[in-house]
């Protein structure tokens, strides 16, 4: 019976310290996401936060994180490097956004050309990005992947801006972390694009594994002890008779 009891705990608490995640779920407000037109930071933030992932309000860049063309934010860690086809190209600020440099493309290289990595901080399950262009029409891509030389047309996202006052909404929720993000205008014919904002979400905070299990192993122990107590035939206590005092003989 004990065994027993304790196999089931040890069952549930795995369930419990294992939690199951969604599949990836990406959101674009003008394609491949057609019934969430128009999703936002909040309404996406909100989708992440139902998965278990927390959401901070959008980040702008600032001048102080820039470093010789280097992004890197302070907050979250997370650190955006440019590149024309696998060569570093310098970043720049743009008022609060972060800009690719040149004049457009890469010459003509369609196989991996200009494009913005995002290191992002361990744990990362869910991020979200606003996208625009520097001057004009743009169809950049956006890659999973941990290189420059893997960017390419066989990207997994394309978004689609119109002009440089359009602005394109990114975001990804994962059910496995994500470690690098790629986005980008491939073909030499188009501007540079710009990311004006960005978020990271992490899994929500759960005790770890150990802490479940001293928890359950001591409430199964209780348990046990409990039963043992109850089991235990109850006996009725004895007080000794003492006999009683002889009176002193006064005769």
């Amino acid at each position: 019976m004990f065994t027993r009891d304790v196999l089931i705990s040890i069952m549930a608490l795995a369930g419990l310290a294992a939690p199951a995640r969604a599949t990836i779920v990406y959101c674009n407000d003008t394609s491949h996401c057609t019934s969430n037109t128009g999703v936002t930071f909040s309404t996406f933030g909100a989708a992440a936060g139902g998965l278990g992932d927390t959401m901070s309000s959008p980040i702008t860049f600032v001048s102080g994180g820039l470093s010789s063309g280097v992004y890197t934010d302070a907050g979250t860690g997370s650190v955006f490097n440019g590149f024309n086809g696998t060569t570093p190209e310098a970043l720049i600020l743009s008022g609060t956004s972060l800009a690719q440099t040149g004049t457009s493309g890469n010459g003509g290289n369609t196989t991996n050309g200009r494009s913005i990595q995002i290191v992002l901080p361990a744990n990362t399950y869910a991020f979200a990005m606003l996208v625009s262009s520097v001057s004009g029409t743009a169809d950049p891509f956006v890659e999973l992947v941990s290189s420059p030389s893997n960017f390419n047309t066989s990207g997994n996202y394309t978004l689609s801006i119109s002009s440089s006052s359009d602005s394109e909404f990114f975001g990804i929720i994962s059910n496995t972390a994500i470690s690098s993000i790629f986005v980008g205008d491939l073909f030499f014919s188009q501007s540079p694009i710009t990311i004006q904002s960005f978020e990271v979400g992490g899994p929500a905070p759960t005790p770890e594994v150990s802490t479940f299990l001293l928890i359950g192993t001591g409430l199964v122990l209780m348990r046990f002890l409990r039963r043992r107590r109850q089991r235990r035939p109850q006996t009725i206590a004895r007080h000794p008779v003492f006999p009683l005092r002889s009176e002193p003989d006064t005769a």
